[in-house]
């Protein structure tokens, strides 16, 4: 079986990750300056998507874990069956859950309303989360941070206010979202029933340090060949002066799951929107299609570092996005069909 193992020796974390500021003086100095920046603008600049009317309270609230007060948004229906399923959106670095909701179009939410659950938005310390890459220098893992105690304590306690169904609790990720729930897949087996995660190849396990993930759950990937954060092709992640570590490429990311979940073999490969070989093509590998813990990989051409949706655009930096896929809703059209 395959399994992710943890290193043998412990790994220092590395320092917090700095901030560079740019101080704008006058003159000519201050002329290139504001070139720059419009050039900057230019590459960083996307137009966020409008937040949708809802059917649904959006709630912000708290709970106290390990002695920390974390906060989270709930996006609760007007109208809620008892024992409705409940989805986990974990945001980037550099993120909270307010961007959560943008970076995925808001598409959860209207999901939410449609169909009939409750979608929670946590926020990650200091806007990261502790996932299983020890080198990131993201303070929730250079100050060791309990994100599995916290999202444990998280699932526990919405589905008690919301009376809902604790075996129907799915992730939807997003960067350093989605190495958190390739944490939970394996140091909280059960706590999730399916994920999905967008932008973010596993690691390489000098680049692990969790317990080994060797439960099965049923997995999504989505991600792009054109990403300058997570390497479609694997090799050292991070871009803009970071060091994220290696990562295995997106094809054998997709395989090792497949042996965890038990349905390696050859997968079934298929187009799903667009054109071969033009940018913005869909192309989906699957394996274990019908079987209880399937693997699908979702491949856009040419796509970037994102949650692809219809809502949202990416910054030019980031890379290509498409109108031929809307990952959240398929998140929902497999986990809703596996109970």
């Amino acid at each position: 079986m395959t399994t992710l193992e943890a290193p043998s020796s412990p790994v220092t974390p590395a320092p917090r990750r700095w901030r560079r500021r740019l101080a704008i003086t006058g003159g000519v100095l201050g002329g290139l300056v504001v070139a720059a920046g419009a050039v900057g603008w230019y590459f960083a600049y996307a137009p966020a998507p409008a937040e949708p009317e809802l059917d649904a309270t959006v709630e912000q609230r708290s709970l106290t874990v390990d002695g920390m007060e974390r906060t989270y948004t709930a996006v609760v229906p007007s109208s809620l069956a008892d024992d409705a399923p409940l989805w986990v959106a974990l945001h980037g670095s550099r993120m909270d859950g307010a961007g959560m909701r943008a970076a995925a179009g808001y598409q959860l939410d209207e999901l939410a309303v449609e169909q009939g659950f409750v979608v929670i938005y946590p926020d990650g310390y200091e806007d990261t989360w502790h996932d299983c890459r020890p080198d990131t220098g993201y303070p929730a893992t250079a100050e060791g941070i309990d994100d599995v105690a916290f999202l444990e304590a998280l699932v526990s306690e919405a589905a008690s206010a919301y009376s809902l169904d604790a075996s129907r609790v799915y992730g939807v990720g997003y960067s350093n979202g989605s190495h958190m729930l390739f944490r939970m897949a394996a140091e909280s087996p059960g706590t999730l029933a399916g994920i999905e995660a967008n932008a973010a190849n596993l690691p390489t396990s000098d680049n692990w340090s969790c317990e080994a993930w060797t439960e099965p759950i049923p997995t999504i990937l989505v991600e792009g060949t054109g990403d300058p954060i997570n390497p479609f092709d694997g090799g050292q992640a991070g871009a803009f002066g970071q060091d994220l570590g290696a990562v295995m490429s997106a094809a054998e990311s997709a395989a090792a799951i497949a042996t965890i979940n038990g349905v390696a073999g050859e997968p079934a490969e298929s187009v799903v929107g667009g054109e071969p070989g033009e940018a913005g093509a869909v192309t989906l590998t699957a394996y274990g299609a019908g079987s209880e813990a399937p693997v699908l990989l979702y491949t856009v051409a040419g796509g970037g570092h994102g949650v692809p949706n219809p809502a949202t655009r990416l910054p030019r930096m980031m890379g290509g996005t498409t109108d031929e896929l809307n990952a959240p809703v398929e998140a929902w059209e497999l986990f809703s069909s596996l109970g």
